[in-house]
């Protein structure tokens, strides 16, 4: 027995002793919770090196950097709120929030990191007072003309992404300099975004696409996802699309910036300030993943405000397979519970003033599961849509399927037709369920679209715009396109190619909870936080 105990000791012990040394070398508070990360990590790596075992027989330096994202992406949130917490200016907070940016790109490159794209001054960004919009102006010229040695001995790569027009001829002559100075370094590729915007990206993409349309350099058909990406700004990197996006000061959205690149990329918000973001921050960000907002948080208040009440509520519905693992019953039963719940939530929201509610159910990317899956998901739509057309009618629901219905079986097509005929009359409440959906797909399909009219004289390139190109996505059958909330469960922070284009100043919220338990209680919760968010859309003024 003495032998049993002195052996866990000692388990615990060389578990225990590196944490400590850990988290006092990056001032990582010693916690219960920072000692479970760590041995979740320790034992992921371990996984990772049987896997790699397993192929190759070897671990090598090519395996250990092959753990660490190859791309970061930044929104750095938070200076101004940082300064009038310490009674300083807001210069003084886009000063520190500079500092801070050179400091953590050079930790993040140390880390073995290849690219760090930072969201340093949006579209909207314009909106705010001009002697501010001056002093950030002025201090991006400041901190590049002062890096330029630094970024050339350490063999930094500088490439800046946005639309130049209105930036100042001095700006945009350092810009060419240090772009032209560095651009032949490949392992540390820093992107600055000043003057950016996803959906002007992709429009930009777009109006090239039809131009070379237009002149036959391309053929409609062609266009793809390899051939969007080459159009993109983000073409510059060998890397485009990062593998996490970190934004700092607690709030939970995209604001509009990698909106396409964001398709597959893992999410982090952290309620630190921008300023505040250091070291010890940035393990937390490669290490545990978990969101600011968690279920189940104590004094969430039950109270809700009617006239703050998204119009628009979009969710992806997650963990059927792993609540049906844990309760011991059949994948297919997992998937029952969950149609069973997502009937329970968009009544519930409907009650509750929302006009929209957005399903993501089947992505092009499920169609690889395993056939009988995919056929009990097939039969499952079928089954839920037919009995449920008499309930969508008596409550006035109209329902909508969009996505790519050509693998679709016939039968349920035939389904999918009647339900949305019979319920194309209603206004007041819609359901949209996403079925073979891809977030890209769907931009793809627009931008052909625009392309092929452009061809036939019917739009000039200058004419297209967000609002055109709105009227081309698959969301064009409802009044609200933008979902206002989204929510994901299962624990899984990304948005897993959904409505891309859409989700550009959408609210996220996270929940660890598995679909078929998102209960009422879970979702007054995500909607409560969402209520207590102050809406900029990407301006604060």
């Amino acid at each position: 027995m003495v032998y049993i105990v002195s052996v866990v000791f000692t388990c615990l012990a060389l578990l225990i002793i590196p944490v400590i040394i850990i988290t006092r070398r990056l001032s990582v508070r010693l916690s219960f919770k920072n000692i479970l990360r760590f041995i979740k990590l320790v034992a992921s790596q371990l996984d990772d090196e049987e896997e790699n075992n397993e192929k190759s027989g070897t671990i090598g330096e090519e395996d250990k950097r092959r753990r660490l994202p190859k791309h970061v992406a930044i929104i750095l949130d938070g200076n101004r709120r940082w300064a009038e917490k310490r009674g300083l200016g807001t210069s003084e907070g886009h000063q520190a929030g500079a500092r801070r940016l050179i400091e953590n790109a050079k930790d993040c490159f140390a880390m073995g990191i290849n690219t760090v794209s930072l969201f340093a001054f949006s579209t909207e960004n314009w909106a705010r007072p001009e002697d501010e919009v001056n002093g950030l102006m002025a201090l991006f010229e400041k901190h590049l003309r002062s890096e330029m040695a630094f970024f050339r001995s350490d063999k930094i790569k500088i490439s800046v992404i946005g639309n130049r027009t209105k930036i100042s001829q001095s700006l945009l002559g350092l810009i060419t300099e240090a772009e032209e100075a560095t651009k032949n370094y490949e392992e540390k590729h820093l992107i600055i975004a000043i003057d950016y915007s996803g959906r002007f990206d992709i429009l930009q993409a777009c109006k090239s696409l039809a131009e070379k349309a237009k002149n036959g350099l391309i053929q409609v058909e062609d266009i793809d996802e390899d051939v969007m990406e080459k159009e993109l700004m983000t073409n510059c990197s060998e890397f485009p699309n990062p593998d996490l996006l970190i934004r700092t000061s607690g709030e939970q959205r995209i604001s509009n910036f990698f909106l396409w690149q964001s398709a597959y990329t893992e999410l982090y918000f952290p309620n630190v300030l921008w300023p505040d973001f250091g070291e010890s921050e940035y393990l937390e960000a490669l290490t545990c993943g978990e969101g600011t907002y968690v279920a189940g948080e104590e004094g969430t208040p039950k109270g809700l405000l009617r006239e703050l009440m998204p119009r628009h509520v979009a969710v992806i519905m997650d963990g059927n397979r792993r609540w049906a693992e844990r309760a011991g019953l059949l994948t297919s039963q997992g998937h029952e519970a969950g149609a069973k719940r997502l009937i329970e939530f968009a009544e519930l929201c409907f009650k509750l003033g929302i006009e929209t509610v957005s399903a993501f159910a089947f992505s092009t990317e499920n169609w690889g599961r395993h056939k009988i899956e995919v056929k009990c998901l097939m039969s499952l739509f079928q089954r839920y849509l037919k009995s449920k057309i008499q309930f969508f009618q008596s409550e006035e629901i109209r329902v909508s399927v969009i996505g790519n219905l050509e693998k679709i079986p016939e039968s349920l097509l035939g389904t999918i037709k009647e339900t949305e005929q019979a319920t194309k009359r209603y206004k007041k409440k819609h359901l949209i369920l996403a079925i073979d959906y891809s977030g890209r797909s769907d931009i793809l399909h627009a931008c052909k679209s625009i392309v092929k009219k452009s061809q036939q004289g019917l739009i000039r390139g200058e004419d297209v715009d967000e609002t055109l190109f709105e009227r081309e996505l698959l969301t064009k059958c409802t009044e609200f396109p933008s979902p206002d909330l989204l929510i994901r469960t299962s624990g899984e922070q990304r948005i897993s190619n959904f409505l891309l284009w859409q989700l550009a100043y959408t609210e996220l919220f996270f929940s660890p909870v598995l679909w078929p338990d998102f209960d009422k209680d879970r979702v007054i919760e995500a909607l409560v936080s969402y209520q207590r968010r102050e809406r900029r859309f990407g301006c604060r003024i």
